[in-house]
């Protein structure tokens, strides 16, 4: 095969046909509000014209080679048998009973599917659910399924998501396909794609928001599962919308965050951030653009085009998004977006914008009554995101006989069912407590997330929910807290639980025991002083590793050093380590 570009090899009568057809494609996309991919002149993000519909990724591959780099073998994997093709070879094997050897593995991402080996000798699937919301009827649905192919429970998730676990290998095809006829659509929820699209979880009932996020996630949604184009990406990348709600989706961590304001007319219109990915170190960085609502989705695919064309396809830490920002500059990038839009955004300055009240730290737990005075929604906290099947078919049949008709998930691992009529709350209260979920909890079960952890994935150090029940336990035992507090147990630098965002975090690793012929023990790494919004930093170290059995009064230490020099209530556990340095609990963690 000749190593000349695709277009290239093409007769005379074949690239006539295919410029036809990328004139009509432009001229729709002009008409849509989105910039032409085929000119002649295109820029490094901009797309020749190949006979083949992954253009965007095939060519910044091509040029990743031709300047002498080497790419990675996802990279090779995608170009040479595209993920999105496979669906025969999923039903093939799930025939078969066989699961999937090499770089398959990372193609079944693309529909979903994880296979959670060593850990378990079987699958996961991770949903997609735009805004977080799914509603009674697919709530019923995704129970049945976890019931009749896989453990029978399901994960909320740090991007208010759900995964189901322990599937059998001869079950993969039909949970996608029983997901699909629930609506429930899974390409592109795992591998170099944009994952579940995050909004404020009460949109549409929330009392402060300025705007409803849901319309902005459902066609954020369906764009990017009907754009193949943008499957091509160098890695994942996350998208939210932040309406200014009470209980948000801490939209800064991500790698586009639209945020609600209030322009100088009065309008809502969303500012943009780019470049949030805390594993990294980096929160979104507000640009001075301000979009109106109808512009978000089209920046949103000029941005993901302008990183796809310029993301690193040789090394898979330097892949995301910041780290081209970090190459070309904040302001250089941009420019290169707008060179992809067919409209000028406004731009503003900070002190011309109006932004919302600040969130609520605990409205996602508890009951809690509308604006119109007349409904309420109830938090419900499940056990750091795990729910049985029962629960989750329960919460269903409540949203669709009690509430309005949606299961509401957030990015804090619990459910939310709104639109309850004052009359039936005693009756709602009563079906929770049936299906053993609650929803008065401590502020430790309320503000603690923890990930999958070592019983379910390879990559984690430690078992983070039994440890997180363990630790949850303990304060409550020893302490007595009258303030919101959010701690996040995350079992490896991957971060999933996004420890360095928490007001206090764990890491987990392995600690080297005292007999040097006993095997590894499992501990953590403790940072405090974490946050996001308009209380964003970055948890420091304090000490670490240590033991689970350590580290857990330890926590009890700090935060009794907290409490006993706090400002007062008032003070919040970030405020008070922002004013007061890590260093006063040096004596507690020595």
């Amino acid at each position: 095969m000749s190593d000349q570009p695709l277009f290239s090899q093409l007769t005379d009568e074949q690239r006539e046909y295919l410029k036809g057809f990328a004139s009509g494609v432009d001229a729709r996309r002009e008409k849509a509000g989105l910039a032409k991919l085929f000119e002649p002149n295109a820029d490094a993000a901009g797309t020749r014209v190949h006979n083949h519909p992954d253009a965007l990724q095939l060519d910044a591959q091509e040029r990743a080679e031709a300047a002498g780099e080497k790419l990675v073998p996802e990279e090779i994997a995608k170009r040479d048998a595209p993920p999105l093709d496979m669906w025969p070879t999923i039903r093939a094997n799930a025939a078969e009973g066989t699961v999937p050897k090499g770089t398959e593995v990372f193609r079944y991402k693309y529909h979903g599917l994880f296979y959670t080996a060593p850990n378990q000798d079987a699958f996961m699937c991770r949903l997609r659910a735009p805004n977080g919301h799914f509603t009674g009827r697919q709530a019923m649905g995704i129970a049945d399924v976890a019931d009749e192919h896989a453990g029978g429970y399901a994960h909320v998730t740090t991007r208010a998501n759900l995964q189901i676990r322990e599937i059998g290998p001869h079950s993969t095809d039909q949970v996608l396909l029983r997901l699909q006829e629930l609506g429930i659509i899974t390409r592109g929820a795992g591998a170099d794609n944009v994952r579940n699209i995050t909004g404020d979880p009460l949109a549409g009932i929330d009392p402060q928001a300025y705007f409803d996020t849901r319309p902005l996630c459902r066609e954020m949604h369906y764009h990017l599962i009907n754009t193949r184009a943008l499957y091509g990406l160098p890695r994942k990348f996350n998208i939210a919308f932040n309406g200014g709600g009470l209980v948000r989706g801490v939209s800064d961590t991500n790698d586009i965050d639209f945020s609600a304001v209030i322009k100088p007319d009065g309008d809502v219109g969303f500012q943009v951030g780019i470049g949030g990915i805390p594993g990294h170190d980096a929160f979104a960085r507000a640009t001075s653009w301000v979009v109106t609502p109808e512009q978000c989705v089209p920046v949103a695919d000029a941005i993901l085009r302008a990183y796809a064309g310029r993301g690193c396809r040789s090394d898979r830490k330097k892949a995301r998004m910041k780290y081209v920002l970090d190459e070309m500059g904040d302001d250089a990038f941009m420019d290169a977006v707008l060179g992809l839009l067919a409209f000028q955004p406004d731009q503003f300055e900070p002190d011309d914008l109006r932004i919302p009240p600040h969130p609520s730290p605990d409205a996602h737990v508890g009951v809690h009554a509308q604006d119109d005075g007349a409904h309420h929604w109830i938090g419900v906290w499940t056990p750091f995101g795990y729910c049985s099947s029962d629960q989750l078919r329960g919460l269903g049949r409540i949203a669709d006989a009690e509430g309005d008709g949606l299961v509401r998930l957030t990015v804090w691992q619990n459910a939310m069912i709104g639109g309850i009529p004052t009359e039936r709350l005693e009756a709602v209260k009563a079906a929770l407590a049936g299906l053993g979920l609650e929803y008065d909890v401590s502020t430790f079960r309320a503000g603690m997330v923890a990930c999958t952890g070592n019983v379910g994935c390879k990559f984690s150090n430690t078992n983070t929910k039994r440890d997180a029940g363990a630790l949850a336990d303990y304060l409550e035992k020893h302490l007595k807290l009258d303030y919101p507090l959010n701690i996040h147990v995350t079992g490896c630098p991957n971060s999933c639980a996004q420890h360095k965002v928490a007001d206090i975090g764990l890491l987990g690793t392995k600690v080297e025991p005292e007999d040097e012929d006993d095997e590894p023990l499992e501990g953590y790494h403790l940072y405090v002083g974490g946050g996001v919004g308009e209380k964003r930093g970055l948890g420091e170290k304090i000490t670490g590793p240590l033991t689970t059995d350590s580290v857990i009064p330890l926590i009890a230490d700090v935060l009794n050093v907290y409490h006993d020099s706090r400002l007062g209530p008032h003070e919040s556990f970030r405020d008070f380590v922002g004013r007061s340095g890590t260093a006063v609990f040096a004596a507690a963690v020595k």
